[in-house]
């Protein structure tokens, strides 16, 4: 298999229909095994990332395991076992300015909100209307290539600020019957 066909998305996705699979087959005791021999292994490899992110860091500095994080794939691993070089809320706001590039004016609403407890990331979006979905699509794409751990995109609409009040001349022929009569009068 080349590194081109390996989907960070793709895999997980894979990974999960195998357990559902091997659930369904065999029953929730064989489920229950596939899950934790799953858990092991990414524990394992986890640990073996760590161990060749030390030895790099050691021999070469952090340069090359920010050359290394420029791979989508192996960003993708050293993020799955939080070995990232670059902290997760620096890579949300790249992939924000990311989105508002590939979008254009299109982009200009959209505001990083925060991380919440389960590990969706908020985005303001100002407005809607035509085009919101591509928006949408474009913000989450940029999102999974640049910080592949996060549980999802949670779009939220920008709040309204205040309404303004418009302030105006009064037209003459509106003015009160009283204030029309004593300008004649002292004219």
């Amino acid at each position: 298999m080349a590194s081109t066909d390996l989907d960070p998305a793709g895999l997980a996705g894979r990974i999960e229909e195998l357990l559902e699979g091997i659930t369904a087959d065999g029953g929730p005791a064989v489920g229950h095994a596939a899950e934790e021999l799953v858990r092991v292994l990414m524990r394992f490899y986890g640990s073996g990332l760590e161990a060749m992110v030390s030895i790099v860091k050691a021999g070469a500095g952090e340069t090359i395991v920010h050359r290394m994080a420029a791979d989508p794939l192996v960003a993708g691993l050293l993020a799955l076992h939080d070995l990232h070089p670059v902290p997760v809320e620096q890579r949300l706001v790249h992939a924000i300015d990311a989105a508002r590039r590939r979008l254009g004016s299109h982009g200009s609403g959209l505001t990083l909100g925060g991380i919440d407890d389960d590990g969706a990331v908020h985005v303001l979006l100002d407005g809607g209307g035509c085009g919101t979905d591509t928006i949408k699509d474009v913000v989450a794409t940029s999102i999974s290539e640049l910080a592949p751990e996060v549980a999802g995109v949670v779009f939220d609409a920008t709040p309204a600020g205040p309404t303004l009040l418009q302030i105006g001349v009064r037209p003459a022929e509106s003015a009160p019957a009283e204030l029309a009569r004593s300008s004649s009068d002292t004219a």
